[in-house]
């Protein structure tokens, strides 16, 4: 069958109307795609970066209320969908924003065309010096972006396909003019082509003639090369923008990383002052619990000392009376006829006449015996203030604290025997790891703060000392019948410089340093107490096997 030159005509015209708008359409839709993907890129990437900066110091010192200040100023710009910022184990620190882009799994967008929920997602991590901390996930609302190039999309492919049907219904008569205008649209398809590949955007423009459908396709592709090329600009001068934005955010990461450094010798020399500082005040409040004991130490050292002195002065005039009688013996051993020795045989007798030697050799044993127990006791005193003497040191053993009990208790016995009854129920408990100086520190404060809690009273009252096993430690409770504490103070009690005492009678560090020998331990020290009826305070030191150093964060 015959196909006539004017079928052919339209069918090729309206064949290559339908190829070239079709490549038309898919070089507009991969430019735009291209544009728009790597405008939102940049804008994601630098939006993301500039916030990493602004919020990192107050990241790495937690500052939270900063760091929801910082959030909530960026999530004013409507283009910000939501904010949130991780650990690098992935805990939160601040989210807000969007709710169900929050809630859903994160994964970053490569392409703003792949971003099916009109949200482009962007991470950026929190690092310094080359160490990971955290990370800033930012959603950009793209839906406006998205909106206009899904119009543009359909207002190219409803040109398209209108310029398709009108070549179709109009190349029957106009065939010539028809392939004219292809000709120069390919032309112009193809200089486009040529300017998206060489960034060049001169001269692409195509003549328009007449007023018909054609021509307005022609006026359509020049607005879309117009278009083309003020984007071309817009992401000329973003390009531009962001290298400068690159270096200036080169010179600030310098300048910040020159005042971290200087930070962190700031931060190490004040670390050092407070070590230095922790140290005095331990020493202080060690010597304010000297300066309390001393008067009571003295005067338990006195009593045995003195009926000591008292029994060795008695010893000393018995030694006497056996030198006068050995002597009178070595008399009668030295005579050499019978009249001289009965004669010294009668001095000896009335001089052992004259002395009850009975009593002497009974109150000897009994005089040697209390002597012994005497120095024995102040061996005990001399120990206690020994192990007392060593609360600076950072030497661990093995010991038990129900010798700390009794060491500490032969120091304030004399402070507490005028006030109340000390009362001990001492558990079967195993050696623990400590250091014996500090933890007879922390009971000899324990034992003077009930002892003073009592004497407030002024009643005579009771101390209760028990020790025990708990769980994975070994408990020590002291338990007085003193004032109490108000409820209000006790989440204070161990605050340093908090006291209760009149002016001058307390420096308020006593409990401070005894918890944080107690944290140094790896254990606790807790209060509970109702006011009027008496205190109870309980220090729990872990059962270990082995011997653990001191912690280096010392005393708080």
């Amino acid at each position: 069958m015959r196909i006539s030159l004017r079928i052919k005509t339209i069918a090729g015209i309206a064949s290559i109307a339908a190829l070239l708008l079709l490549l038309l359409i898919i070089t507009v839709f991969h430019l735009l795609n291209e544009l728009v993907d790597s405008n939102v890129k940049k804008s994601a990437d630098t939006t993301v970066a500039l916030f990493v900066s602004a919020t990192k110091n107050a990241f790495l010192s937690y500052d939270l209320a900063a760091l929801d200040a910082d959030v909530t100023e960026i999530l004013t710009n409507p283009n910000i969908s939501y904010v949130k910022i991780t650990d690098k184990g992935g805990r939160v620190f601040v989210e807000k924003g969007n709710s169900e882009a929050l809630n859903r799994p994160f994964v970053a967008d490569t392409a703003a065309s792949k971003a099916n929920d009109s949200i482009y997602d962007t991470r950026a991590p929190i690092m310094v010096n080359d160490t990971l901390y955290g990370y800033v996930e930012i959603g950009l609302n793209i839906a406006s972006i998205t909106e206009s190039v899904s119009k543009v999309r359909s207002w190219t492919v409803t040109l398209a396909s209108l310029e398709f049907i009108l070549v179709g219904l109009c190349s029957y008569l106009l065939g010539s003019y028809l392939m004219s205008q292809l000709h120069q649209l390919h032309e112009g398809a193809k200089r486009l082509g040529d300017a998206v590949k060489h960034n060049s955007f001169q001269d692409i423009s195509i003549p328009v003639r007449g007023k018909d459908e054609l021509s307005e396709l022609a006026q359509a592709f020049n607005q879309l090369v117009e278009r083309l090329k003020k984007e071309n600009e817009q992401r000329q001068h973003a390009q531009d923008e962001l290298k400068e934005l690159n270096t200036l955010l080169e010179q600030k990461v310098h300048d910040r990383t020159a005042l971290l450094n200087k930070k962190n010798y700031q931060l190490e020399e004040a670390n050092k002052d407070l070590k230095e500082t922790q140290v005095q005040l331990l020493q202080a409040e060690k010597m304010a619990s000297v300066g309390q004991l001393a008067a009571g130490v003295a005067h338990e050292i006195n009593n045995p000392v003195g009926f000591v002195s008292s029994n060795i002065s008695t010893l000393s005039e018995y030694i006497a009376t056996y030198q006068m009688i050995f002597s009178q013996v070595n008399t009668v051993l030295g005579c050499n006829d019978e009249a001289s020795r009965v004669s010294a045989l009668v001095e000896l007798d009335k001089l052992l006449a004259n002395q009850d030697m009975a009593f002497i050799n009974d109150d000897i044993n009994d005089l040697l015996n209390e002597s012994k127990e005497g120095l024995q006791r102040v061996a005990e005193i001399v120990k206690g203030l020994k192990l007392f003497s060593r609360v600076d040191s950072d030497q661990m053993q093995k010991h038990n604290i129900n010798d700390c009990v009794r060491t500490t208790l032969a120091m304030v016995n004399n402070q507490l025997k005028y006030i109340c009854t000390v009362e001990t129920h001492l558990g079967k408990v195993p050696d623990v790891a400590m250091n014996v100086g500090k933890i007879s520190q922390v009971v000899t404060n324990l034992l003077i703060n009930a002892g003073q809690a009592i004497e407030s009273t002024g009643k005579n009252g009771k101390i209760v000392i028990t020790t025990c096993v708990v769980g994975n430690t070994v408990e020590l409770r002291v338990e007085d019948s003193g004032c109490g504490i108000p409820l209000s103070h006790l989440d204070k009690l161990f605050n340093p410089f908090f006291t209760t005492k009149p002016e001058g009678q307390g420096t308020g560090l006593g409990l401070s340093i005894s918890f944080g020998i107690a944290q140094e331990h790896g254990g606790t020290l807790s209060a509970s107490s109702k006011e009027g009826e008496g205190s109870t305070f309980t220090l729990a030191l872990p059962i270990a096997s082995d011997l653990p150093s001191l912690q280096a964060n010392g005393a708080n």
